[in-house]
């Protein structure tokens, strides 16, 4: 599926709290649409993403893509499947014309706020996002 930066974003936002404790619940959803707004706000002013509605629908477009990962993944390789994926999204916006370090660190940032969401930060949820940071040069958080 061909994902614009902020559906990259999401999908992100959701492979990192759901795949690392199999479980997405309902202050991790606010907070990955608080953070998406905000990330719209402050680095999607050419696009006229601004609306909750918008992001609200781009959200349920990548929980729904996500699952179908999942419920087409043959026995055992889900997270083989959406680790490719959110290596695709990682690539992806990092190779956007405004990605920086500014950016890189702020979605990280974003990363971390989703995973302290459940009051539970779990290694998983950890290492994931130090992984990202890696990848893009920035600190790693933990």
């Amino acid at each position: 599926m061909k994902l614009d930066w902020v559906e990259s974003c999401l999908f992100l936002m959701i492979a990192s709290a759901e795949a690392t404790d199999h479980y997405l619940d309902a202050l991790e959803i606010d907070a990955i649409i608080e953070k998406t707004n905000s990330l719209v706000l402050n680095y999607g002013k050419k696009e006229k993403l601004t609306t909750s509605e918008t992001i609200q629908k781009k959200f349920n477009k990548m929980i729904n893509w996500y699952n179908t990962i999942g419920d087409e993944a043959p026995q055992g390789k889900m997270d083989t499947k959406i680790a490719n994926e959110v290596q695709k999204a990682i690539n992806y916006l990092k190779n956007q014309p405004f990605f920086n370090r500014n950016f890189a660190q702020s979605l990280i940032a974003d990363l971390v706020d989703i995973a302290e969401a459940d009051g539970e930060v779990i290694e998983t949820e950890k290492k994931s996002i130090n992984e990202i940071a890696r990848l893009w040069g920035v600190e790693e958080i933990f």
